[in-house]
């Protein structure tokens, strides 16, 4: 597996390398000591995974993630801070990175899981795994239509940590799927996607009598008014503009659900 390490501190980096080596069959391909760093790697290198550190120098690791992931959308990535702060975390998952990792915690199990699986799951130091509220939502399911892998992967965590129970679907198409009796409280999806893109999803759960009153929510980059007045002839509930900010994002859930 191909690493890099991005951390201000080499005295980190090179505990970081020197547990990954012992670990597993790894290959420390570069490092950078910040996120401008970092992003110029690149150019030149094809990582499969990313240690990195929050607070840095020039451009902090949230910066840097959110900037790494529109160059390689596929690439995972991994924070490391030595603060439990709850806004680091919340805001570099929003950012699309898979985990938080403290320094000083014992990560070696995590590092390990991380070696044989990156995309397994969302990992944690156990000291700052987040809270689940799952008493209010746990009884709602909610369906995520969208073609790009790291979206669904925001909203599915951020849903799942809300309590919601989460199905995903990688287009319009593959969403139908899910339309087969089964009770389905809210679908999330993208406007554009290949195959049946997020209206013509829409239209068609609207004509299934089951699903005929299941609210509706459009992701979307762009602001088109035709498009905006084709959803509101098919009986959509609302739009949310990408990229979005998560307590914004669940407080359209939870308006949407009601």
């Amino acid at each position: 597996m191909k690493i890099i390490l991005v951390d201000d501190k080499l005295v980190y980096r090179n505990a970081i390398k020197t547990l990954l080596q012992k670990l597993g069959d790894v290959e420390i391909i570069a490092e950078a000591s910040n996120g401008v760093e970092f992003l110029k790697l690149l150019d030149e290198c094809d990582p499969d995974l990313v240690f990195i550190d929050i607070e840095m120098p020039e451009m902090n690791g949230i910066e840097a993630t959110k900037e790494a992931l529109k160059i390689n959308p596929s690439l995972v990535i991994i924070g490391l801070s030595m603060y439990d702060n709850k806004k680091y975390v919340n805001d570099l998952i929003e950012a699309g990175a898979r985990g938080y990792l403290l320094k000083l915690s014992d990560n070696s199990q995590i590092f390990r899981q991380i070696l044989q699986n990156p995309r397994a799951e969302v990992f944690f130091s156990k000291e700052i795994s987040p809270e689940k509220n799952t008493d209010e939502n746990s009884k709602k399911t909610i369906l995520i239509a969208d073609d790009f892998e790291n979206t669904r992967f925001v909203i599915e965590f951020t849903l799942k940590q809300a309590g919601y129970e989460v199905l995903k679907a990688t287009d319009g198409q593959d969403a139908l799927k899910y339309f087969d009796g089964r009770k389905i409280d809210l679908l999330v999806t993208d406007l554009n996607m290949p195959r049946k893109n997020g209206l013509e999803l829409a239209e068609t759960v609207k004509s299934i009598p089951a699903y005929r009153s299941i609210p509706i929510l459009l992701l979307t980059t762009e602001i088109n008014e035709e498009k905006r007045q084709k959803s509101k002839q098919i009986g959509i509930t609302g739009w949310i503009q990408k990229p979005f900010v998560i307590d914004k994002f669940l407080s359209f859930i939870k308006r949407a659900l009601q």
